[in-house]
């Protein structure tokens, strides 16, 4: 019995995202190893997998295994946790401009390793530990302060509105920009610049302190989103046909994005406010997999690769070391122009 056209193209589906996900996979892997080579004094790959593998107390270990494999991996965490962030966002607000930055996650991690950094704590950056809790903290308590203030409870139709989230948390986005601000103005010079490095998205002093609980976090919510990945692609349509499929659409919103705040915290927390990547990781996934709602996984890996480039280009490419930050804005902005131009008027 002949397959129907409706499985043949689930099926062309699953191996186009199966190709790219592999190819993103080694991709990652080439940037990882370019990443642990790179620097003031470049290394050979024989040299690494040396510092690896047999460690010695001489110079390439330390720079291997003190400096340069943390920071690789915090960007990979960082940017996974990014990318799937942005593609639930955009899923769950029907906007493909939509990104955590939007709803005022990325923010709220900010002003609270502000208040941490600017404080006058100068033991954060020492051990992470406390800028990374505070900077989870803070991203979940905007995250749920926008969802309570976006959520409607209009006993017909509950649940999240999409137009009213982007208000809402340009709202809390501005609101919580305004005192990061006050904070910085107020803070002393030494905890300034550690603030102000902070929040351009820095790379530089990543701690396996942080990025492993930051991994375990974005690896245990993109299970979750696998399991319930059905309900983040119903999402797309409207509340109509999200109940004639069977689906509560008010149920389904709250846990994909609050799955998205909890990843986005915990990049965050790794990173730093990294900008546009959360935005842009879904965008690429969806035109490298021809789908209209890429898989969680693919969009994660495109984050992945995109901060491991973005750092390694900053580190390599100019006099000076540029945040990983920087160059993913530098990068974002003319793709957002770009999108922008070659999007339909609708």
């Amino acid at each position: 019995m002949s397959s129907t056209p409706v499985a043949v193209l689930a099926r062309r589906r699953q191996l186009t995202e199966a190709a790219v996900a592999t190819a993103l996979v080694l991709l990652a892997a080439g940037l990882v190893l370019l990443s642990l080579c790179a620097g003031e004094d470049w290394l050979t790959p024989r040299e690494v997998y040396d510092a690896l593998v047999a460690p010695l107390a001489n110079a390439d270990s330390f720079r291997v295994e003190e400096v340069r494999a943390p920071r690789a991996f915090g960007a990979v965490v960082a940017g996974f946790g990014l990318g799937v962030a942005g593609v639930v966002t955009q899923s769950v607000l029907r906007n493909p401009l939509a990104s955590p930055d939007i709803i005022g996650v990325t923010a709220g991690a900010g002003a609270a390793a502000v208040v941490i950094l600017a404080g006058g704590s100068g033991l954060a950056f020492a051990t992470g530990a406390s800028l990374a809790t505070a900077a989870v903290a803070g991203g979940l308590l905007a995250g749920v302060l926008v969802i309570a203030l976006a959520w409607s409870r209009d006993p017909g139709r509950p649940g999240l509105r999409p137009g009213r989230v982007v208000l809402v948390g340009l709202g809390v986005n501005a609101g919580l920009g305004a005192l990061s601000y006050w904070l910085l103005l107020r803070a002393d010079v030494p905890d300034l610049t550690a603030a102000l490095i902070w929040l351009s998205g820095s790379l530089g002093q990543s701690y396996y302190a942080v990025s492993v609980p930051a991994a375990v976090v974005v690896v245990v919510v993109s299970a979750v989103l696998v399991t319930s990945q059905r309900w983040l692609g119903l999402l797309r349509f409207d509340d109509v046909t999200i109940r004639s499929l069977g689906v509560a659409p008010a149920r389904a919103q709250l846990l994909q994005i609050a799955l998205a705040v909890v990843a986005a915290s915990a990049a965050t927390a790794v990173g730093g406010p990294i900008g546009f990547v959360a935005f842009v990781a879904p965008q690429i996934a969806w035109r490298l997999t021809r789908s209209g709602s890429p898989s969680p996984l693919t969009a994660g890996l495109v984050g992945a690769v995109i901060v491991l480039a973005a750092d390694l280009l900053g580190r390599v490419a100019f006099p000076v070391n540029l945040p990983v930050g920087l160059v993913t804005a530098a990068c974002g902005g003319p793709f957002l122009l770009w999108l922008l131009v070659r999007g339909s008027p609708r």
